[in-house]
């Protein structure tokens, strides 16, 4: 997630939401160390907001500390059990690019999300190839967008939010002293430095420009 990215959400919350309460599930939240040290401003911005007046659920695929719920939306079994939780608000934020298929994903998503529910959907419109496990290059356009949402929901805030390059994210969004974690993390940055991979990313990261596509709809 992009630092304007959870920006946008932000003001979201703020704007749309604030009013409501029930649960909120956070669908692929991924891992605790993920949140706290690749992009702490998420919990500040995102998690802690919301969580002031739902009850935040964390579901993923994985085990982690960070994950209440594990379970695969894409899976019947994932289905009935996120349903069961009765959700008002889903956050799904860069999600169905590391899914197999992206329109899979949005159709398992317009059965998941109950009616007068909300969901904020957001991915990647501009940003380089990211496996986690796979990428498969979802970068849609706004009329994409609105065209695959517009029958099952109606779409309140559609917007395409930059933010520099994909250098100027990762950089800003982090304290000199979670950096310093991430780095330990991997090897510290010596070791870093000689990795072909990791020089190759980061002169590609300084110019690469990182804008994201960020949706609130509600569910007819």
């Amino acid at each position: 997630m992009l630092l304007n990215e959870a920006k946008w959400i932000n003001n979201i919350i703020a704007s749309h939401l604030n009013s409501f309460n029930g649960t909120a599930i956070n669908l692929g939240s991924s891992s605790l160390d993920f949140i706290k040290y690749n992009q702490p401003y998420i919990e500040n911005l995102v998690l802690k907001p919301i969580s002031k007046n739902f009850k935040l659920i964390n579901v993923d695929v994985k085990v982690d500390s960070n994950i209440q719920l594990v379970a695969d939306f894409l899976t019947d079994s994932g289905q009935k059990t996120i349903k069961e939780l009765h959700a008002k608000v889903f956050l799904v934020s860069n999600l169905l690019e590391h899914i197999p298929v992206a329109l899979d994903g949005i159709n398992q998503l317009k059965t998941l999300v109950e009616s007068n529910s909300y969901i904020i959907l957001t991915g990647p419109k501009s940003f380089p190839y990211h496996p986690d496990p796979i990428d498969n290059m979802f970068r849609p356009k706004l009329t994409e967008i609105y065209t695959l949402f517009e029958k099952d929901f109606e779409i309140i805030e559609l917007d395409i939010v930059k933010n520099g390059t994909v250098f100027s994210s990762s950089l800003f969004g982090r304290s000199v002293k979670k950096t310093g974690k991430v780095l330990q993390s991997k090897g510290g940055l010596l070791k870093l430095i000689f990795k072909t991979t990791f020089l190759y990313k980061t002169i590609r990261n300084m110019f690469y420009p990182a804008s994201a596509f960020c949706m609130l709809a509600r569910k007819k």
